[in-house]
């Protein structure tokens, strides 16, 4: 009824007839819009170059025990474990990704942790990868990857050799990716692991954290979070809630 209101005044104004069915038009396309990214994750980047502070674009922060922030351009994860291999960082929910990149630095005490979880699926799925800390950043790695959540215990799959980062010099890069039911753990562009999980269909939440044994204190550095292979594509760091106000603006003009 509304729509047709509109019209039969755009009718009778005679002038405005082509200015309210592009409202109209730009309206539907709008809520079009919003429907698709509230159900859809594109691929995602994020360098984190923005104000000392909250992460913000969609980043949960989980860190009940240390600060988590950005800092100088990159997430810091720093302070003191008050609990034994607390977990501490930043999560993002996302929708049936396949892949998940980053670049950190952890060389004083901290663990470098990466975990995917299947939230979707009701299987309780998940890969966590994690390595202590080393001179040029963890490189000894352990994963564990339970089809039904149960714990399995880690598996050690060891490291590479270091490689010059072009993105950040100086920290190391771990990435999974996902090929079915098939996970690839790579290191500087090193495969070192390639793990099955039947359990793990979807890949719903990310999880970027460090642990370590209580009263421990330390840091770890994390910069340029790629997912699906953003940064080639040329995706730039924007969460999904910004995106509709640049269409709308784009539509507008």
């Amino acid at each position: 009824m509304l729509l047709i209101g509109c019209f039969k005044l755009a009718l009778f104004e005679g002038g405005f007839v082509k200015l309210q069915t592009r409202n109209i038009m730009i309206g539907l396309v709008s809520i079009g819009l919003s429907a698709l990214f509230a159900f859809s994750e594109e691929p995602f980047f994020d360098n984190f170059d923005r104000r000392n502070g909250k992460p913000d674009n969609d980043w949960i922060v989980n860190s009940p025990e240390v600060k988590t922030e950005i800092e100088d351009k990159e997430i810091l994860i720093h302070g003191t474990e008050k609990t034994n291999w607390k977990r501490n960082g930043i999560e993002r929910l996302v929708d049936d990704i396949n892949k998940v990149c980053f670049d950190f630095l952890n060389n004083d005490v901290f663990n470098v942790h990466l975990r995917v979880d299947d939230d979707k699926s009701g299987t309780n799925a998940y890969i966590d990868i994690y390595s202590p800390p080393g001179p040029q950043g963890g490189n000894n790695f352990n994963y564990a990857s339970p089809a039904d959540g149960a714990w399995p215990g880690w598996t050690n799959i060891g490291g590479a050799p270091f490689e010059k980062n072009p993105r950040k010099e100086g920290y190391r890069q771990l990435c999974l990716r996902k090929e079915q039911k098939n996970f690839f753990i790579i290191v500087d562009n090193k495969e070192i692991a390639k793990v099955k999980n039947a359990g793990l269909l979807v890949i719903t939440k990310v999880f970027i954290s460090i642990d370590a044994a209580a009263g421990r204190s330390g840091s770890m550095h994390v910069d340029n979070v790629d997912i699906d292979d953003a940064f080639l594509k040329g995706s730039k760091a924007v969460g999904r809630q910004n995106k509709l106000p640049i269409i709308w603006s784009e539509l507008k003009s």
